[in-house]
Formats: structure tokens, C-alpha cells, sequence
């Protein structure tokens, strides 16, 4: 925006300047004509007197060599036309045609005493004559060549210094346009910018008040818009989490009351009904438990938008190796994959990764990895699930293949969202809330989950992490 606007007004002082050269340079033009149209006319009229009182029958010597003298001092030719005489000195050519039609013109009392503006890119000279005579007849003439070099230098000297002078005034005024433009576009991009910080981190930015009056407004208005939207998300969050949680203890009440009445009713129970009611009780408490880990992933999410925890720090988070960890969690979910008939492999490449050190919470990890791993074992029964490990310069790659049905590629797109289920599954028990949890502890700790399948070819997850990279493994830059 800042080099349209300075290109807009760059081309308005362009035109400017221009308009400007044009007119001083006519302003010098006509001076400069005015000024050695003047100083000849005086020169001719004076040649005029001498050839008036000179005799015809006399010696023409002396006027000869006044137009001599004249010539070799102004270097401009002069044709004085005398009866039948004619006098000439410098470079003018009495046969030339300019010269003769000059000369005819005076002849008919048609003088000439007007000099054509001096153009300082040209090499013309101009004509001067006057006829002079007594009241009944023209008796003779006096032609002078101008010679203009002189004063087209002097013009082509002033519309330099004015061109100049103008240019630097438009460079200056193009630098004062610039800082104006500067000065009032730098808040717009520092809103601009903080609009993106607000929708990519959703966290207050104060903004610095700068601009004109109007833009520190919209600043502040802007600052004050952040903070309340802010203030809003978090005490959402927080509504979400403390209701869960509220929610935890009469649950666990209502639990304890079928408990008891199973005890008090005996055979009299009806199994069906206390059944279904322990099935919606452990419904509600497998909502509660994932609505509070989504809102536990969604708060460290947060928090490293707004740079309040970062990866790949010592302070918030850790060194994990994650071929360690996948060994473990394959070992504490064997038993329950071979339980739902699932068979639970660790791929070679897990194993033979000895540099495998990722930047994540372990908490977090050990999360997302029973997440993924229930998922599994609930859309994929029966099935061959492998944990596998790819390395790349900066990344660790945790995938999860299973071998189940697969999802559609709208299905993929949708699998992220809270409380999402594809068709096929929805009365299966669940929560659609496992991948949003995934995908949240994913991107809090800077790393991204993404889902691949084909229909019927199973599921692939990965978790791509901010790689560790071990000293010996820096490139050495001396």
C-alpha cells in the first residue's frame, strides 16, 4: 500500500515538475530574447544612422570598417544595402535565401525587429533589418545576422540551475510524502498485523499508540476489543472446565445410589434397568472425563499461541525419547489389544532410531498415544495395529497404522472436530472428542497431527514433533 500511495504522488510531482521546468524554462527563454532582441535593435538602428548620413559618392571605407569591427567583435554578420552598394561583414550570404527575401521585405519598407524565442537545443540564427529613406522613397537597408549561441548557453546555464532547483525541491517533497505516508500507514499495518496475532493466538495485543488522531483511536479501540475477547474465551474455557468438573461429583452420587439400591433390592433389581442406568452413568462420566481433557488440551494450546509455553524450552518442555516411549506404551497395551483381539506391533524403525529425542511434555505424549491407541482398538477389532518412527532433519513422526475400514476423504476432514462421529460408528460408545484431543495436545506442544486412508485400507495417524537434535549432530560451521 505504502509504494502505490508514494507511486501515486510520485507521478503527480512528476507531472508537477515537469509543468514547472516547462514554464521556467519558457520564463528564461523570453527573457534571454527580450534582453538580446533588445541590445541589437540599438546596434541596428545605429548602423541605420550611419548608412543614413553617409554619402554615396564618398569613400565607404570608414562604414566598412565600423561593420568590420562589429563583426569580428559580436561574431554576427551585417549587410548594409546602399543604392547600389553593398557592404558585407562576418558570415552572412547575400545569395543566401533567408538573407534575400529579408533584404526584398525591406526593400518595401517591411523591417524586421522581432528575434523568435531562444531555444537553447537549437543552432539557428536569426535576421534583423530595417530600411531606412526619407519620406518618399526607401533609400536602403541594414540586415544583421544575430548570432544567438551566446544566450542559448546562458538559457541552457539558468534552466539547468532551475531544473535542479526544482528536482530537489520535488525529491524533497517525494521524501516528505514518504515520511507522511510512512507515519500514517505504519499503525495500519501494525493493526493489520495485530488482527492476525488476535485470530491465529486469540490473545490480548496492546497496541501502541501512533498515527493521526483517528488511528490511535481505532488502537485503542482495537486493544480494548482483544482484551474483552480474550477475557470471553478464557472465562469460557473456565466455564467449560468447572462445570465438567462440577459435574463429576453428583454423578459419582448418582453411582453411589445405584450402588445402593442394587444392595438393598437384591433379586428384587431388574437387571436390564440397573444395567442401562450404569451404561448412561459410565456414558456421562466418559463425556465429563473428555470434555476436561479437550478443555485441559485446549488451555495448553492457548497458552503456547500466546508464547506463554514454548517446545522447544528448557522450562516448559522436555527432551522424550520417543522410541522409549512407544516401546512402554506398547507394553502396557498389549494386554488389552490382545483382549479385543487387536495384535499390537512395534515397527523396526521405533527401535532403530537411536537419535529419536523430540521436544514435547511426556504427560502430553503418553496422552495422545492412549487416544490414538483406543481409537484403534474400538473402529479397528480384530486388527493389526503398528507403531512406527520416521526421522526427518527437524522432525519426529510417531504413525499409527491400523487396518481397519478407513475413513472417506469427508470423513478425514471432519475427524478433528469436537464431538464428531462418522455415520458408521455412532451407536458404537464414544465421545468424539479422542482426535480433537490429539490434534490440540498436538499443535500446544508446536507439532501437528495429520490423518491418512484410503476406504477399507485402515487408518494412518501422525504425530509430527519438533525434533531434539543431539550435539553431534549440528553441522559443524567452522
Amino acid at each position: 500500500m505504502r509504494l502505490r500511495v508514494l507511486g501515486i504522488l510520485g507521478t503527480l510531482l512528476l507531472a508537477i515538475v515537469a509543468i514547472l521546468s516547462a514554464m521556467l524554462l519558457q520564463s528564461v527563454s523570453r527573457d534571454a530574447t527580450a534582453e538580446i532582441q533588445l541590445n541589437r535593435i540599438s546596434a541596428l538602428n545605429r548602423f541605420v544612422q550611419l548608412a543614413t548620413h553617409a554619402d554615396l559618392n564618398s569613400d565607404m571605407s570608414l562604414l566598412q570598417l565600423e561593420v568590420d569591427t562589429y563583426s569580428d567583435l559580436y561574431g554576427e554578420g551585417l549587410l548594409i544595402n546602399l543604392g547600389p552598394q553593398q557592404l558585407v561583414s562576418g558570415s552572412i550570404d547575400p545569395q543566401d535565401p533567408e538573407v534575400a527575401d529579408t533584404v526584398r521585405n525591406a526593400e518595401l519598407n517591411l523591417g524586421l525587429v522581432q528575434i523568435p524565442p531562444i531555444d537553447p537545443f537549437s543552432d539557428a540564427t536569426a535576421l534583423l533589418s530595417q530600411p531606412f529613406g526619407n519620406s518618399a522613397q526607401v533609400l536602403g537597408s541594414v540586415t544583421m545576422q544575430v548570432n544567438l549561441e551566446t544566450a542559448r548557453v546562458n538559457v541552457l546555464e539558468k534552466s539547468s540551475l532551475l531544473w535542479l532547483i526544482v528536482l530537489s525541491i520535488g525529491a524533497g517533497l517525494l521524501l516528505l510524502a514518504d515520511r507522511l505516508t510512512f507515519w500514517v500507514l505504519r499503525p495500519v499495518h501494525r493493526l493489520n498485523d495485530a488482527v492476525n496475532d488476535i485470530a491465529q493466538h486469540q490473545a490480548p495485543v496492546l497496541l501502541e499508540e501512533q498515527g493521526p488522531p483517528e488511528l490511535r483511536q481505532l488502537s485503542r479501540s482495537l486493544s480494548k476489543m482483544a482484551q474483552t475477547m480474550a477475557e470471553s474465551l478464557k472465562q469460557q474455557q473456565e466455564l467449560i472446565a468447572e462445570t465438567s468438573h462440577q459435574l463429576r461429583n453428583p454423578v459419582a452420587a448418582l453411582r453411589l445410589r445405584v450402588d445402593l439400591l442394587k444392595m438393598r433390592m437384591g433379586d428384587q433389581a431388574d437387571p436390564a434397568g440397573v444395567h442401562a442406568v450404569e451404561n448412561e452413568l459410565h456414558r456421562v462420566e466418559t463425556l465429563l472425563d473428555g470434555v476436561m481433557r479437550l478443555a485441559s488440551a485446549e488451555h495448553r494450546l492457548a497458552e503456547q499461541n500466546a508464547g506463554e509455553s514454548l517446545p522447544d524450552s528448557a522450562a516448559h518442555g522436555q527432551q522424550i525419547d520417543v522410541g522409549q516411549m512407544l516401546a512402554e506404551e506398547v507394553e502396557r497395551q498389549s494386554e488389552a489389544a490382545r483382549h479385543l483381539g487387536n495384535q499390537l506391533v512395534l515397527d523396526a524403525s521405533a527401535t532403530s532410531e537411536p537419535n529419536a529425542m523430540a521436544w514435547c511434555n511426556g504427560f502430553d505424549l503418553q496422552q495422545m498415544l492412549a487416544e490414538l491407541l483406543e481409537n484403534a482398538f474400538k473402529y479397528a477389532p480384530g486388527s493389526k495395529i503398528v507403531l512406527g518412527l520416521r526421522l526427518s532433519p527437524s522432525t519426529v513422526s510417531i504413525q499409527i497404522q491400523d487396518h481397519g475400514t478407513g475413513m472417506s476423504a469427508a470423513e478425514l476432514a471432519n475427524a478433528g472436530e469436537r464431538f464428531w462421529r462418522a455415520e458408521q460408528v455412532r451407536e458404537s460408545p464414544g465421545t468424539g472428542l479422542g482426535l480433537a484431543i490429539v490434534d490440540r495436545l498436538a499443535r500446544a506442544n508446536a507439532g501437528e497431527l495429520t490423518l491418512e486412508s484410503a476406504q477399507g485400507e485402515g487408518l494412518k495417524a501422525t504425530i509430527s514433533l519438533p525434533r531434539h537434535a543431539n550435539e553431534s549432530e549440528v553441522p559443524d560451521e567452522s
